[in-house]
């Protein structure tokens, strides 16, 4: 049945370029599936792993092929129209690089080589997403998949929460999973509420998108999403100040404020139900620390990707730095994005992933701010902010390294580019307008025309 569901996705990516090719105008419900499979892939089991290791300790378990990858190299094959300038490839190719070299770092390469074929994999929707936001069309197609992927999530943590659950990842498997995404999705509907862009959609994503971090019961997720729809608010304002958003500014205090009683009675709902409190937390934190410091003190050229676990548990990392040996200490990765990277593929690695992350950042903002003539320009700022969300988040939780991550974050990078290509060519063309219009100026003012 495997080799099946492989047959079948493999010869999907054909099916859906042909497609395209001969239902232009509908090409928009293909092109939403980039940005809302990411949500529900793993969960409605969409992909098949040729290559399957169940039992390894890694954080990527084998060889994966899903349908989103169909759906982008189809996308890639079918769609028409030029190819935008893809600014973030060579920071994206960089990090692909270094996580390749550190597989000759690992005890067992093929099992490290999981990570790099996942970031290809990645790498192939963040081509998809920025060929299709180079139209107009196509970013309001993104979008609204992006949005109808969190809306979906909300559905599910809604029904977990009325089935007793303290906490729930939705159908993602974890809260903090659910949380560390959900940045990447909730602040650019934000921003393009604040526009008055898509005001339904974008409704629809800040709804899901609050109902998710309220419902994960994740302190560092409620605290980085409010931090992140401030910035996202401060930023548009200072873009483009209209008497709407600051309306919307003072309706936001207002129910951030009424909000607080209710994040704070479910964190101590959590935490009286776990019998644990914030310290004890913390403490077991460290300990995860220390173990990853030791770890990159003895391999400055990292342990290799996908071997975190493996490498504190059989040599000691864990056992000295006072890890406790609970299942869900020893069996999963430091809560340090940065810390894991660094261990794994040592500095070069680290630096790589914070230049793609800085450049992502930047590149969001600046056309922001470039751009901000353009209708719909501020949808940068929100993914901007939803980068400087995940990021400042990354310090707490080690979720950037698995696939729904990921392909969310590829999304964004794809969205950038994408979008940046398009305004460029839109301002060029007005330039463009302007000199023809002045040059003929004196002969209109000779015949008396306006």
């Amino acid at each position: 049945m495997k080799w099946v569901a492989l047959a079948l996705i493999i010869l999907a990516a054909p099916a859906i370029a042909a497609w395209l090719r001969s239902n232009p105008r509908q090409a928009p419900f293909v092109w939403a599936l980039l940005t809302f499979l990411p949500f529900v892939q793993g969960p409605w089991h969409l992909d098949v792993a040729p290559f399957s290791t169940p039992v390894w300790s890694g954080y990527v378990k084998g060889w994966e092929i899903g349908l989103i990858d169909a759906v982008a190299l189809g996308v890639l094959l079918g769609t028409r129209g030029r190819w935008p300038k893809m600014v973030l490839v060579l920071p994206f190719a960089a990090y692909l690089a270094t996580v390749l070299l550190a597989v000759f770092q690992a005890k067992f390469p093929n099992l490290a080589l999981s990570y790099p074929v996942q970031l290809m994999r990645v790498g192939l929707v963040f081509l998809a997403v920025a060929r299709v936001a180079a139209m107009e069309r196509g970013e309001r197609a993104l979008l609204i998949g992006l949005f109808l992927g969190l809306f979906v999530q909300a559905g599910y943590a809604l029904w977990a929460r009325a089935n007793g659950a303290l906490q729930t990842g939705g159908s993602l498997g974890h809260q903090n999973l659910l949380g560390f995404l959900s940045h990447m999705a909730l602040m650019p509907a934000f921003a393009l509420f604040l526009s008055g862009k898509m005001p339904r959609w974008a409704l629809l994503g800040v709804g899901a998108g609050l109902t998710v971090v309220i419902l994960t019961a994740s302190r560092a997720t409620i605290a980085f999403a409010g931090i992140g729809l401030v910035v996202t608010l401060l930023l548009s304002l200072a873009a483009r100040f209209t008497p709407r958003k600051a309306a919307i500014g003072v309706a936001g205090v207002f129910l951030l404020i009424a909000s607080l009683p209710l994040a704070s009675s479910t964190l101590e709902r959590r935490f009286a139900a776990q019998n644990t409190t914030f310290l004890t937390e913390d403490q077991e934190r460290i300990a995860f620390e220390r173990a990853a410091h030791a770890m990159i003190d003895d391999n400055p050229l990292g342990v290799g990707p996908n071997h975190y676990v493996f490498v504190a548990n059989t040599e000691g990392y864990s056992e000295r730095a006072g890890v406790s040996w609970g299942f869900g200490s020893r069996a999963t990765q430091v809560h340090n994005t940065y810390l894991l990277v660094t261990a794994e593929t040592g500095l070069p690695g680290i630096v790589a992933l914070v230049v793609l992350l800085g450049a992502a950042i930047f590149r969001a903002l600046s056309g922001a701010f470039r751009f901000r003539r353009q209708a719909g320009s501020e949808v940068l700022i929100g993914l901007g902010a939803g980068l400087v969300a995940m990021v400042a988040h990354g310090f707490f939780e080690w979720m950037f390294v698995v696939a729904p991550t990921q392909y969310v974050f590829a999304g964004s990078l794809g969205l950038i580019a994408g979008m940046r290509s398009r305004f460029l060519l839109q301002q060029k063309g007005s330039a463009n307008r302007r000199k023809v219009k002045d040059a003929f100026a004196p002969a209109r003012q000779s015949y008396g025309i306006a």
